[in-house]
């Protein structure tokens, strides 16, 4: 997405306060579209549920756009970071008719897996049979949408991705309203996938507008995932460690059945998915103007590595990389930790217009404090993927993983008070993880710069 920031960084530079909002809006749309565009949906969809569905059948429709953002967002995971990494390497080649066939042969593999996998899942609900199908093809319309925003990036075409997502998610909402009246719950669901489709469908055709429409096949990026094995255990480990948190909750001996197997935790899921909304201007910020400034920085340093100017000139360049993240680190530190802490002290205004309960506020509160280090944990981890920090990475991953589950399945066995400290303590483990490693690697770049080029 670093392209795209520079794009819009461009905007920044004409100098007018509303190109400036403009800028921020779209990095905000770009950054955070597909599950902030969900939480518009379903919350616009909700006001109008008493004139739909009856309560039941809005809470059905409600966990199955949670299960599927959530298991689809972790089962792309597997293709994301690697076909990322290759779409990289070709564009630097030069071989842009790589892209589509990349594209294809992930769309491929996500479909002949995706769609088994989901409807298995999906077989022991207690819903209809029609809307066991409908949900099936929402997740790979999902999944293919996750796919999509990977290599529409390469376009650096902003205002066609907020285009679509603006659109397709009108449609979502004015979809699901009406055919809501003409067939319930099926009607629905329909609504909001045919939405959902038109999204995926808008990326598409940008896509194919750009590049060749190229075999379905690319045999080289399937060899990425062996070589880049790491990459793929990574968007999988981090993706569920998102995740890990509410899916104890939902299996918690206080948790609530809607219908057989849907399962929703009232108490811990809206205080939470309320503080996820909190991170959204650090992201747009960090799309626009931190990974810009980093990136500037980080291509100059390598630029003079690779053209063997002195050693004390690649030392210099170095101090000032440390300098622009540092600066870039203190600013997202500042920024998020200030939006933080206006939402704990208004914490009761927030509970109340969210229509949540003021019991919920202590959970609201301490999420707060998790999604304000996950932010900065996303951060620190974009930052070492940028040294290939793979290794470092995975473990990194797989700590959150491991201490988001298990610290919140120890709240769960708790009074209520405890819940959302395993989700904050797990961040702040993983944080602490990631930052040490940071540190390190940064303080030994130059050592790892020539130590880890091949001799001969």
């Amino acid at each position: 997405m670093a392209g795209i920031g520079f794009e819009l960084r461009r905007i920044l530079g004409k100098g007018s306060y509303l190109n400036e909002l403009s800028a921020y809006l779209y990095a905000a749309l770009i950054s955070s579209g597909p599950w902030l565009m969900s939480i518009f949906t379903l919350s616009v969809l909700g006001l109008f549920r008493e004139q739909t569905l009856s309560n039941v059948e809005h809470e059905v429709f409600r966990s199955t756009i949670i299960y599927t953002y959530a298991f689809s967002l972790v089962f792309v995971g597997f293709f994301q970071l690697v076909a990322t990494r290759y779409l990289a390497d070709e564009l630097f080649l030069g071989r842009a008719e790589s892209t589509m066939r990349a594209f294809w042969s992930c769309c491929a593999a996500v479909l002949c897996i995706g769609v088994p996998l989901a409807a298995l899942a999906y077989l022991r609900f207690d819903i209809s049979g029609y809307y066991k199908l409908l949900a099936v093809m929402l997740f790979a319309v999902v999944s293919l949408i996750w796919l999509a925003m990977i290599f529409i990036s390469a376009i650096k075409d902003y205002i066609q991705i907020v285009l679509a997502f603006a659109v397709g998610t009108a449609i979502s909402i004015g979809g699901a309203l009406w055919l809501s009246h003409l067939l319930g719950p099926e009607g629905h669901m329909l609504g909001y996938l045919i939405g959902q489709s038109v999204i995926f469908f808008w990326l598409l055709s940008r896509l194919l507008a750009e590049f060749h429409l190229g075999a379905v096949f690319d045999k080289a990026m399937w060899g990425y995932f062996i070589k880049y094995w790491e990459l793929a255990a990574i968007g999988i480990m981090y993706n569920l460690a998102i995740w890990i948190d509410k899916i104890i909750f939902w299996l918690a001996p206080d948790a609530r059945t809607i219908v057989p197997f849907f399962k929703t935790h009232d108490f811990y899921e809206g205080p939470v998915f309320f503080a996820y909304l909190t991170i959204v201007p650090t992201l747009a910020i960090f799309l626009m103007k931190v990974e810009t400034t980093f990136y500037d920085h980080y291509r100059l340093y390598y630029a003079k590595v690779m053209e063997n100017l002195p050693l004390h000139a690649i030392l210099d360049e170095k101090s000032r990389l440390v300098d622009s993240l540092h600066n870039s680190l203190r600013e997202i530190l500042i920024i998020q930790g200030a939006i933080t802490v206006l939402c704990i002290a208004f914490a009761p205004q927030i509970i109340a217009m969210a229509q949540l309960s003021p019991i919920q506020i202590p959970i609201y509160r301490i999420a707060l404090t998790g999604a304000f280090l996950q932010v900065l944990l996303s951060v620190v981890i974009i930052i070492l993927f940028y040294f290939d920090r793979r290794r470092d990475v995975l473990f990194i991953s797989a700590l959150f993983l491991v201490t988001n589950g298990f610290f919140s399945w120890i709240t769960t066995q708790m009074d209520a008070g405890f819940y959302g400290y395993g989700y904050c303590y797990s961040c702040f483990t993983a944080l602490f993880a990631a930052y040490w490693r940071l540190d390190w690697n940064i303080s030994n770049l130059e050592y790892i710069t020539f130590a880890r080029q091949p001799i001969g």
